[in-house]
């Protein structure tokens, strides 16, 4: 209970220093941030350039000649563009008069010499470097006075959609009376509609200028879009690592295994963003990947909090998995408009689940599931009013950069969708802490159970027995779960003959370990060596032992009881038998048929009857306990007491093996002995009983 409270309040004051954190850098550095004042335009230029506060790259914001569609000849420094619309950079174009589109656009700008008199202590034949910055994922090409000076990647027959970074071409300088024309042809997919244009901005500079301004750029973009989804990525991936090594040393937690490929899906999205903005991955190809890793993302974490809350809801989540793994085929259908709001849906469905499943958990006793709770609802609350505000956004219900939820750490720019996931990270870190910590626990107790355990296994089975020239014996003991109730004894007897005794105590595990070493030690202290004597003390002292257990745990406790079997072979081949509910012997592959008795522990002052029969020289007879005949295979079908007849004229070994190998659900003991020889041969008795 104090591992449980100190963990919740030390998670609990973790996430408010968090939020509190970003909140507190998100205002100072808005706060902060120097405002640039509108630049003046430079001496010797017109307005529609000005020069630009960083480095002396000049800006050539406008005014562009703008127009829809495309047409080669519109490259063509000749070409009459007076009748096209103008205009800016930097400003939505929606805002500009025109309306939404998708395809191809141009652009174009006469720029004369005197706008570059800033530049003119530069050798004459001096080229500048002209700065194109794409906006978003619109692919550009740049004629200069009709020739192709450059293009982004994606500007290829036929164009592909790739995250465009900021890049230069040359601008050789123009003459003293010479006018440059640049013409930009730009592209993006029908799928995205064009609201502030593809050119954010260009500008012109001299070469280490512009490296500059490139650098910076690129700078301000991995801040922005690529660190924090670095950082998170490379969290989630230690939280793999450590997921994989907690299943290695716990096979039979396989929460740990879901733990571990809920965490890869997360990174292996990271991984797909950091390609996309690296320009490795098209925008299509990580679309489809963003897809499905998403949705696979939902199942595997429902399947992590099915074996974490180990929750008998299988059956619902299971429907859930299948929904949402099949929801991507209805975008591939392009069926968008039903996908975004079966997508929406499926969100809020697959966090409501989660959810309910902890709180159910929680409610039961794990306290593991509350400590995970709070952090994943607060999780699944941001990534879901996240995931409606784009969707708002996306359809012009509200402005675009209301959809832009973000907070600033220094210069790392955090979006809400990565802060829902540290959240989410931070509570299966506290969770896996506190498991550990239990689990840790829990294991050092069940070693020391193990190993009384098997001090205890060492006195119900012996490890050698005793042989004479009249007797071979044999013995096979396999456990079902390290220790049990099973227990057997064979003890040599002054006159030459033997007594074997085998039990089996009901219950499993320690508690019925050490009643059977209770019977075994009442049997080794026994004066008597009459098998129904002895059974009816045996009865005595299980019954004393069932009445201590019941007061020490009256709460929990059950019937304990013991079925024995106890018989004296003599070196003639007599033998007398005393059975207390154990199963009947064979003797040669038949059962030696007994008179029912009642099991230890059941009657107090129960009289236990005994019979005596006569073997010969070369009979073998098999004790066994019901592990042989209780054997059950994968589809629920007993070894039985016919299979158990065929072999048992068989070594105790192989009947032992037969019977494990068909499918062993409870401890198997077995006993043979073989009469080699005996003294002398009398006649053949039968079965009779003696009280």
């Amino acid at each position: 209970m104090k591992i449980v409270g100190q963990a919740a309040k030390v998670h609990a004051r973790l996430i408010l220093c968090w939020f509190a954190i970003l909140c507190v850098c998100s205002i100072a550095s808005r706060a902060q941030s120097p405002k640039v004042p509108a630049s003046t335009p430079a001496p010797g230029t017109t307005a529609t350039s000005q020069a630009a506060a960083i480095h002396g790259v000049l800006d050539l914001d406008g005014p562009w000649r703008f127009h829809l569609g495309d047409d080669p000849k519109w490259a063509d420094p000749n070409f009459d563009d007076s009748s096209w619309q103008t205009v800016k950079l930097g400003s939505p174009i929606t805002e500009q008069g025109v309306g939404p589109y998708s395809g191809y656009a141009w652009y174009r700008m006469r720029l004369q010499p005197k706008q570059l008199s800033p530049f003119g202590n530069l050798p004459g034949d001096a080229p500048f470097d002209l700065l194109i910055s794409s906006y978003s994922v619109g692919q550009l090409t740049v004629f200069i006075d009709g020739i192709e000076a450059g293009h982004t990647r994606g500007m290829v027959e036929p164009p592909l959609m790739y995250q465009c970074p900021p890049f230069a071409v040359i601008l050789p300088r123009p003459d003293a009376s010479g006018t440059t024309v640049l013409a930009i042809r730009t592209w993006a997919g029908a799928d995205v509609p064009i609201h502030h244009g593809l050119i954010d901005h260009v500008g012109v500079g001299i070469n280490d200028d512009v490296a500059d301004r490139i650098a910076l750029e690129t700078g301000r973009e991995w801040n922005k879009h690529v660190i924090a989804g670095i950082m998170v990525t490379f969290l989630f991936v230690c939280m793999a690592v450590l997921g994989a090594i907690l299943y290695l040393a716990q096979r039979h937690h396989a929460e740990y295994l879901w733990l571990a490929l809920l965490c890869l899906s997360v990174v292996f999205r990271g991984v797909a963003e950091l390609a996309f903005r690296q320009s490795h991955l098209t925008m299509n190809l990580y679309s489809l990947l963003e897809l499905w890793s998403g949705r696979i993302f939902m199942a595997v974490t429902l399947e992590f909090a099915l074996h974490f809350t180990a929750t008998d809801a299988r059956k619902t989540v299971r429907g859930i998995q299948i929904a949402v793994l099949a929801l991507p085929i209805v975008s591939l259908l392009n069926l968008q408009q039903i996908y975004d709001y079966l997508s929406m849906a499926a969100e809020f469905v697959f966090c409501g689940t989660v959810c309910a499943l902890l709180f159910r958990a929680w409610r039961r006793g794990r306290r593991e599931a509350g400590i995970m709770l709070l952090p994943f609802f607060l999780a699944s609350i941001a990534d879901s009013l996240n995931s409606v505000v784009d969707y708002a956004s996306n359809k012009h219900w509200i402005p675009p950069q209301y959809s832009m939820i973000s907070f600033n750490l220094g210069p790392i720019e955090f979006s809400a969708s990565v802060l829902a996931y540290a959240i989410f990270l931070g509570s299966l870190l506290a969770v896996i802490l506190y498991r550990f910590v239990r689990v840790s626990q829990e294991e050092q107790r069940s070693a020391a159970e193990i190993a009384a355990a098997r001090s205890v296994q060492a006195l119900l089975i012996p490890t050698q027995l005793p042989s004479n020239r009249h007797f071979m014996l044999e013995s096979a003991y396999l456990p079902a779960n390290g220790v049990g109730g099973d227990f057997f004894q064979v003890l040599p007897l002054a006159d030459g003959s033997m007594l074997i005794v085998v039990g089996d105590v009901s219950g499993k595990g320690l508690q019925a370990a050490m009643n059977a070493s209770t019977l075994v030690g009442a049997l080794r202290n026994e004066l008597s060596n009459d098998p129904a004597t002895i059974l009816n003390h045996l009865n005595h002292v299980m019954l004393g032992a069932a009445s201590g257990l019941s007061a020490v745990s009256s709460k929990d406790s059950v019937a304990t009881f013991a079925t024995c079997l106890c018989a004296r072979i003599y070196q003639d081949g007599r033998m007398v038998i005393a059975n207390a509910g154990h199963l009947s012997p064979y003797r040669d592959g038949r059962e030696v048929e007994l008179a029912p008795g009642l099991p230890l522990g059941v009657i107090p002052g129960i009289e236990y009857d005994q019979a005596e029969l006569q073997l010969d020289q070369s009979d073998r007879v098999i004790f066994l306990s019901d592990g042989v005949v209780e054997a059950a295979n994968s589809h629920g079908e007993l070894f039985g007491f016919e299979r158990t007849q065929q072999v048992s004229n068989e070594s105790a070994g192989y009947i032992a093996r037969t019977a494990q190998r068909f499918g062993q659900n409870d401890d198997i003991t077995v006993v043979s002995i073989y009469l080699v020889s005996r003294d002398r041969a009398p006649a053949r008795r039968e079965v009779v009983s003696v009280s």
